[in-house]
């Protein structure tokens, strides 16, 4: 996705499994690179014809502060150095707001715009195809293989229930497989 018009909403929804309104929402003022915190708090969405602004999230848990990852941290630097760039090249047609994902001359993403961009990604690398909210499915996937607690990936993802996460249970019986052939192993006398 490098270089790609996207870029920026892909990894931060690949890394924090970020729902897309949610990382299109993401404002620079959530990031804290002296704390080394990243918080969702912000939403953009489309409804129809209307781009939604708001600083509301999908639900109570999903109001959430998560660690800078170092690599996330060096590629959020030099996404706002390049911005800055930009806003100077763009001069007065550049248009101002806090928002990470944008495009060179400041408009934010359009939610839409995403998606069908993301597809169209895929296809040109003759990728299988996977929706954008995949991404999300992907990091927990990814979590859960790992070894963390369904409660803890709940968290991860800003699920207000556990209901919500239990669709990657089926991934923990895997690790309890694994885990019960190592005691199985441990505890052999042969």
């Amino acid at each position: 996705m490098e270089g790609e018009s996207i870029e920026a909403p892909v990894r931060l929804s690949a890394t924090y499994g970020l729902r897309r309104s949610e990382a299109l929402g993401l404002m620079w003022s959530a990031v804290d690179f002296k704390k080394k915190t990243v918080r969702i708090q912000h939403t953009v969405v489309r409804d129809g014809k209307k781009v939604i602004m708001d600083d509301t999230v999908k639900e109570t848990a999903s109001y959430r502060t998560m660690p800078l990852t170092k690599d996330m941290e060096i590629y959020l630097k030099g996404l706002k150095a390049n911005q800055k760039k930009n806003k100077k090249l763009c001069g007065k047609s550049y248009h101002e707001n806090d928002y990470i994902c944008k495009w060179d001359d400041g408009k934010p993403l359009d939610p839409a715009y995403v998606t069908s961009r993301f597809k169209r990604f895929l296809k040109s690398k003759n990728l299988s195809h996977i929706r954008y909210h995949d991404l999300r499915h992907s990091s927990a996937s990814l979590l859960v293989n790992a070894g963390y607690t369904l409660e803890e990936v709940m968290k991860w993802l800003g699920h207000a229930s556990i209901r919500s996460t239990e669709r990657y249970a089926h991934l923990q019986a895997g690790n309890k497989n694994g885990m019960a052939d190592k005691v199985n192993e441990l505890l052999s006398i042969a």
